[in-house]
């Protein structure tokens, strides 16, 4: 674990060596899995590249699959580039405005984004819910509607999340609050636009909100890993002095703000980061639950043995797994964990009665 985190540090520039490398295969194997873990293999490998040339002890097959999985990275991020801006260009043709969520958007924060190891697109776009959805119904396959965002396969090979809004809460009150914020501040997203990407991005600001609670609902829902916190480290490295007391409002009055605390801790004891560029002084106990959380479930929960399922589960032995996971939770968000078996009902019905339960539809 300590080499893990002294490697990322390396990579961000925060530490010069590692204090203890790895002396045998089997441990330079464990760190390129755990590293892998966590979707970090390709900011890793400009250190790896440096140690390959002066430390005899990196077997050449791990540093192989470590620089051929980051030659894949930079390449899919090329595609996915290129994607965005036929997303963008096509709707605004057809008059929506959109903004492309995290994925190369986050990756235009690192110093390098082609190592960023990115997934699917997430895309946000102006305008009500149905009539989205039936413009999209007409041109590709919709798999599966949801409160928040819509599955497509609007490009090939890669999966496309069309959000009608960037993310929810379950608690009835959060999210109303969480949905008036979103869209106080959506004009200025849907016109960011970026000259050197091709397509409009958030905020920094935005983003400084948005991220954070796109790694809450990770945690709770299924897991999350360092990347996104990653990523959240380099929207504070961005965020200017003038927008911290505005971003730390936002939060509390979102009643994220004990959260954040906790991501602050995160912040420091992986990344090393600035105590001047935290948003809040760190919360140790809750910070130390979350990074816990973080190294058991990896990128998105793919590791987290509680996330483990049929392929065909239902829905109830669905939603008795997800509220199961998340009582975990409860004494660190309990507002969020208490309405989660709500919020999994409501949906439900939500969608049954608009019809997208169905196939195809």
């Amino acid at each position: 674990m300590e080499a893990f985190f002294e490697l990322v540090q390396m990579a961000i520039g925060r530490r010069d060596s590692l204090s203890t490398p790895p002396r045998t295969r089997e441990e330079w194997d464990a760190l390129c899995k755990l590293t892998a873990k966590h979707n970090l293999l390709g900011v890793t490998f400009p250190v790896i590249d440096a140690i390959h040339d002066t430390m005899d002890t990196l077997p050449l097959g791990i540093y192989t699959r470590w620089a051929m999985t980051t030659e894949k990275i930079g390449k899919k991020n090329a595609k996915l580039m290129e994607y965005c801006r036929d997303l963008h260009r096509n709707f605004l043709a057809d008059g929506y405005r959109s903004c492309i969520l995290k994925g190369q958007a986050a990756a235009a924060l690192y110093p390098d984004p082609k190592l960023r190891q990115s997934g699917d697109i997430d895309i946000w776009v102006e305008g009500e819910r149905q009539a989205v959805v039936d413009y999209l119904r007409e041109r590709c396959e919709v798999r599966k509607v949801v409160y928040h965002h819509c599955d497509t396969k609007l490009m090939p090979k890669v999966g496309v999340e069309v959000h009608f809004t960037p993310s929810w809460m379950n608690a009835p009150g959060a999210n109303r609050r969480l949905q008036n914020w979103f869209d106080s501040v959506k004009d200025m997203q849907f016109s960011n636009y970026s000259e050197g990407l091709g397509f409009c991005v958030p905020t920094i600001r935005f983003n400084a909100v948005y991220m954070l609670v796109h790694i809450y609902r990770h945690v709770l829902e299924e897991g999350v890993g360092l990347r996104q916190l990653l990523d959240y480290y380099y929207v504070l490295i961005h965020l200017s002095g003038s927008d911290r007391s505005a971003v730390l409002n936002d939060l509390r009055q979102l009643k994220l703000d004990g959260f954040a605390a906790s991501v602050m801790y995160v912040l420091q004891e992986v990344f090393l980061m600035d105590e001047g560029l935290l948003l809040m002084p760190a919360d140790c106990k809750g910070g130390r639950f979350l990074l816990e959380e973080i190294m058991i479930a990896g990128n998105f929960g793919r590791y987290d043995e509680r996330n483990v399922h049929d392929k065909k589960e239902g829905l109830i032995a669905h939603g008795r797994r997800k509220v199961g996971r998340g009582l975990r939770y409860f004494i660190h968000y309990p507002s969020e964990v208490m309405f989660m078996p709500y919020y999994i009902v409501w949906q439900y019905f939500w969608r049954r009665r608009r019809g997208y339960l169905y196939k195809g539809r």
